[in-house]
């Protein structure tokens, strides 16, 4: 009798992760895209980046502190290869607002990077908001 397993759209997008972090290079543009939401999903999940999921979630804290630009640093170089399932679902909890994410945009990307950032970001959140009944695997 086969096996089944329930895949959310936050397994599929952490497996889609793993399998882009094992490449040494040659990265398409859909690697890149599935990076950087990694990158957002690390800098933003308390397990990576307490200090800014602290700031983000209780307001009213600027996110030009030397903590924030450290672990959106951790997050680019090596943490985003680390994230989980339940790191998705925690961001995607946040109701991270958009003055939020400029803000968080703004003191700690380059700022030629932040189409790439901004595209990625609105990318992420129509996927938190669709439901789990759309996705197919298609692997």
């Amino acid at each position: 009798m086969p096996i089944k397993y329930n895949l959310t759209k936050y397994d599929m997008l952490s497996t889609k992760v793993k399998k882009v972090s094992t490449k040494k290079e040659g990265f398409s543009k859909e690697d890149s895209n599935t990076m950087i939401k990694a990158i957002l999903i690390a800098s933003f999940a308390s397990g990576h980046s307490w200090q800014t999921y602290k700031l983000l979630t209780n307001g009213g804290g600027m996110l030009n502190q030397p903590d924030v630009k450290k672990e959106y640093a951790e997050a680019k170089t090596s943490k985003w290869k680390l994230i989980t399932p339940f790191d998705i679902v925690e961001v995607s909890k946040t109701n991270l607002s958009d003055s939020a994410f400029s803000q968080w945009l703004f003191f700690n990307v380059d700022k030629g990077e932040h189409e790439d950032y901004v595209q990625a970001w609105a990318e992420l959140k129509a996927q938190f908001e669709e439901a789990c009944d759309d996705i197919e695997r298609t692997e």
